[in-house]
Parts: C-alpha cells; sequence; structure tokens
C-alpha cells in the first residue's frame, strides 16, 4: 500500500469492457503516469445476468482494490438497497475503514462517511451537475476534491465510462483518508455515473 497511500493527487479511470459487464477501474499517478493499483468487481453469474435488466442500486456490489505489486488493499461491499444505498469499505486486515452512506437528493448529491463505530467523520457533497464534489471532515475541513473528467462526446454517449481526478487537500497526508477518499470515488462513479 505504499505506493499508493501518501499521494496528493490520483487519476481513476474506468476500463471500457467489450466482453465484460463487471466495473473495472485503473488508479494512477497523474503525472507519471504510473499505475499504482486496479479495482475490480467481484460478482456471481446471477448478478451478472442481473445488471442487465435491472438497476446497480437493486443488486449486491462488491469490489476489490489490488496494488500494482499485487497486493489486496482494500474491498468495497453494497448489498441490494432500493432507498438509501451504502458501501461499506474493509481495509486488507478486516477492518472497516469506513462506510458510506449516499442521502442524495435529486438535484443534488451528498454522501456521509462514517468510522467503524458509525461516527460520522465527514462528508461528500456534489454540484448539480454531478461533476465536482468536496470531501470535509465534521468540522467544515478540507480533506479533498474529486472531479468528474468530460471524456468526449462518444465516450460519453456510449459508454458508462468514466474518468476522475482526485486531490488531497488534507495539510498532512492521511493515508487512511486516501483509501476513503478513493473508495468514495469509486462509489461516486456507481451511484451517479452509471
Amino acid at each position: 500500500m505504499a505506493t499508493i497511500a501518501y499521494r496528493r493527487r490520483y487519476h481513476i479511470h474506468e476500463e471500457i469492457g467489450a466482453t465484460s459487464i463487471n466495473e473495472s477501474y485503473m488508479i494512477s499517478d497523474p503525472e507519471s503516469g504510473c499505475g499504482l493499483a486496479a479495482v475490480e468487481e467481484k460478482t456471481g453469474i446471477g448478478t451478472k445476468i442481473g445488471k442487465a435488466f435491472l438497476d446497480k442500486t437493486l443488486l449486491p456490489v462488491s469490489l476489490e482494490m489490488v496494488s500494482s505489486e499485487g497486493s489486496f488493499i482494500l474491498e468495497m461491499y453494497q448489498p441490494v438497497s432500493i432507498v438509501k444505498p451504502t458501501f461499506t469499505v474493509k481495509s486488507s486486515e478486516g477492518r472497516i475503514l469506513c462506510v458510506l452512506k449516499s442521502n442524495s437528493c435529486f438535484l443534488k448529491p451528498f454522501i456521509e462517511v462514517f468510522d467503524e463505530r458509525n461516527q460520522v467523520i465527514g462528508a461528500i457533497s456534489g454540484n448539480w451537475h454531478f461533476n465536482e464534489f468536496e470531501f470535509k471532515d465534521v468540522g467544515g475541513k478540507d480533506i479533498a476534491k474529486i472531479k468528474h473528467c468530460y471524456g468526449g462526446f462518444l465516450r460519453e454517449v456510449f459508454t458508462t465510462a468514466d474518468d476522475y481526478d482526485v486531490e488531497m487537500l488534507a495539510e498532512t497526508p492521511d493515508s487512511s483518508l486516501a483509501m476513503v477518499t478513493l473508495a468514495a470515488t469509486i462509489a461516486i462513479d456507481v451511484w451517479f455515473h452509471e
């Protein structure tokens, strides 16, 4: 996790899969282009079939982040949800890093971030275009900015693949907040851009 944990900037690229309906992302250093981690969806055949007919919030979602060296970093799990989707994010040791709960309304995306004791540690709010998000702690201090990148007309119209730029704003680098922010970016994609 050392190669990914203490960076100030990240780029997340969602892969376009012609033969796979699983979500797949590459996390890289935007300056060097060097790959830092990959995120892959782990689903069974029933979920794969369900994706063809149902909204994603009506299906369970399970994702795993693996470093470029091949070591397991974290997992994200969303159970079936009709009203307010929730992702539980666990570290490689099985400890809950955070729980992300969507409390969005029609025009304003909003995600509450909870710790393992179910205490609010921050919130992520977005603009009505759903393309710029701010992650702030409970005191209103900036943690990170997440920006949805425009992928060009053809990519936007014919695919659900999206790219994101993430900038960590906290004065002191915090590896757990970086992991929470990266997981939140994946949740933003699943909830708002699929």
